[in-house]
C-alpha cells in the first residue's frame, strides 16, 4: 500500500471515528430527550387530574350558590 493510500484511509478511518462519536452523542441526547418527554407527560397527567379534581368541586360550589344552600 502506497502512502498515498494509507494516508487516504487514516483520514477516512478519522472520519469514521468522528460520525461514529457524534451519533453516541445524538443518541445519548435523543434518549435524555425521551426520559424528559416521559417526565413532563408524567406531570401533566398530574396536573390534567388535578385541574379535573378542581373543576369538579367549582361546579359543585356554583350549584350549591345557585340552589341557595349555606357552605
Amino acid at each position: 500500500m502506497s502512502d498515498d493510500s494509507k494516508q487516504r484511509e487514516e483520514l477516512l478511518m478519522d472520519q469514521i471515528d468522528l460520525k461514529n462519536r457524534i451519533i453516541e452523542r445524538l443518541v445519548k441526547q435523543l434518549d435524555n430527550a425521551k426520559d424528559t418527554a416521559e417526565s413532563l407527560m408524567a406531570e401533566l397527567d398530574a396536573a390534567k387530574a388535578k385541574l379535573a379534581a378542581a373543576n369538579a368541586t367549582v361546579d359543585r360550589l356554583r350549584l350549591h350558590i345557585q340552589q341557595g344552600i349555606e357552605l
